[in-house]
């Protein structure tokens, strides 16, 4: 018997097992495929997030929570002059390494003006202390977001997703707030302002306060 006539029972038993291992496949595969609803494939492929409307969402509850926990600049800053951290642990949030978010409030007169900082002086703070509210690019929208100890990176899919929140914040705390002080005419007057301190972010003795109200006399 030649070497191709005794190969040939083995082939055809090939063509005919194949196709029926296939057929027993296919049917293995539509068993264990089961069809997903709108909800499932929703909550497998979620929305891309949207960190305006979620800002739209929380910047009242915010605010409620700064004014809520803002304590007078006078008392944060004796305490932070005597111990940052502590300071920091007491009365706001952690917003960065070896840095806090604390909601302050205080009345001062305003010394200096302009489209960016108001400079106030405020009675009762250390000699030669700096107090600026900030109206332009150095609001900071991460203070916003750290202050009130509601709002976690853990909550969030990604770092951009939770940083596009504090920009948002910015965003919107220089229109709602920050927009609608007439710097020039705010020199001179008192001015009673609630909003974010962040310790570590400055020379000692100054206050850069990113607000969430001001309100300037007259």
């Amino acid at each position: 018997m030649s070497t191709a006539a005794a190969a040939g029972p083995p082939r055809m038993l090939a063509r005919l097992v194949w196709p029926a291992v296939m057929v027993v496949l296919a049917v293995a595969m539509a068993m264990d495929t089961r069809v997903l609803s709108r909800e499932e494939v929703t909550s497998i492929n979620p929305a891309e997030f949207n960190a305006k409307d979620f800002v739209a969402g929380e910047y009242p509850k915010i605010v409620s929570a700064v004014e809520a926990k803002a304590v007078g600049l006078k008392e944060v800053a004796a305490a932070v002059a005597a111990d940052p951290a502590a300071a920091g642990e007491k009365y706001g949030n952690v917003a960065g390494t070896d840095k806090y978010a604390i909601p302050v409030s205080f009345t001062g007169e305003v010394t200096e003006a302009d489209e960016g900082l108001l400079t106030v002086e405020v009675a009762g703070l250390p000699k030669d202390s700096v107090v600026r509210v900030a109206l332009g690019q150095a609001a900071n929208g991460t203070a916003l977001r750290d202050a009130p100890g509601t709002i976690k990176f853990k909550d969030f899919q990604n770092q951009t997703d939770y940083q596009q929140v504090a920009n948002e914040l910015k965003t919107k705390v220089l229109a709602d707030v920050a927009g609608k002080v007439d710097a020039a005419a705010a020199r001179g007057k008192n001015a009673s302002v609630v909003g974010v301190y962040v310790t570590n972010t400055g020379p000692e003795g100054s206050y850069l306060v990113t607000p969430v109200k001001i309100e300037v006399a007259g």
